[in-house]
């Protein structure tokens, strides 16, 4: 009776690793809403889209639009470029 509980509560607790191995497996995008926007996110990579309606077409369509973000210090670069460095007063 003994092994029988042992093999059992083994198969349990495998069983259970094997389900949330594959669960995590399958969350890898995740949708996010606050207030105004929603948002894709990979959790793998950490990529981010946000939800756009682009209101200059017809029919309003809806569409993923990557979020820029600054990974590393170079990253900023585009950003010095188009807006500059504010002034010190």
């Amino acid at each position: 009776m003994r092994t029988m509980l042992t093999i059992s509560a083994l198969c349990l607790a495998a069983g259970t690793a094997t389900a949330q191995d594959n669960r995590a497996a399958t969350l890898r995008f995740q949708i996010v809403t606050n207030a105004r926007d929603t948002f894709l996110l990979d959790t793998q990579t950490g990529n981010v889209w946000r939800l756009t309606q682009y209101s200059d077409f017809n029919k309003d369509p809806l569409a993923w639009v990557p979020m820029f973000r600054l990974d590393k210090p170079l990253d900023t670069s585009p950003l010095l470029t188009e807006y500059g460095l504010k002034t010190r007063r």
